[in-house]
């Protein structure tokens, strides 16, 4: 029996974690994907040209942040599908949270071994259009002594560490602080954004 790429029932996999999502704007969700769809992502990270990211004024400061990105676009394939999945994320919180998304956008980061990201809020001062962040993992065995963990800071005030496992997405608020702490391999993911601007999904 074959499957649709990157089909994703997320009523199944959110519906009982919603109240608790509402109430800290943070969720884990384990086994996200096929995995004939983790590896055609794990495949196309490693082959792509990846540029050092910027902070959001443009500046490069390794001190801050250390990762280097690809946005994903029409020549990411399996990145476009990957997007196509977001979408319907989307479109679930829109149903059950009402919380006007209209569109989607992501790149592929890789953390070189001793980097990590400080303390930040996706949306930058007086700006709101990221509404709902996302990072999914695409690292193999990854222990604790790996380190590159993302740390966030719930709506209630407690602070979570969260392994960058394969297969896991992690999901929260997007003004919610949060930091990448340092990794001590290379770190692959994808930093997901749901934006309640552009194009209608």
């Amino acid at each position: 029996m074959t499957t649709t790429p990157f089909a994703i029932d997320w009523h199944t996999l959110i519906d009982p974690k919603l109240d608790d999502f509402i109430a800290t704007g943070t969720m884990v969700l384990d086994d996200v994907f096929h995995a004939i769809d983790l590896t055609a992502l794990q495949a196309e990270s490693g082959f792509i040209e990846y540029r050092q990211a910027h902070l959001t004024h443009g500046e490069r400061e390794t001190a801050i942040r250390g990762d280097s990105i690809r946005w994903i676009d029409e020549s990411c394939p399996v990145g476009s599908a990957y997007l196509g999945a977001i979408d319907e994320l989307g479109r679930y919180f829109n149903a059950t949270l009402y919380t006007g998304i209209r569109s989607s956008e992501a790149h592929y980061a890789c953390y070189p071994s001793g980097f990590g990201y400080k303390w930040h809020s996706d949306n930058p001062k007086g700006r709101d259009e990221r509404v709902i962040s996302a990072v999914f993992y695409l690292n193999d065995n990854w222990t604790s002594d790996n380190g590159g963990a993302i740390t966030v800071v719930d709506k209630t005030g407690e602070t979570t560490g969260l392994l960058p496992q394969l297969n896991r997405l992690v999901v929260f608020d997007s003004n919610l602080l949060h930091q990448v702490e340092i990794t001590n391999r290379t770190r692959f993911s994808i930093a997901t954004w749901l934006r309640r601007d552009e194009r209608l999904i």
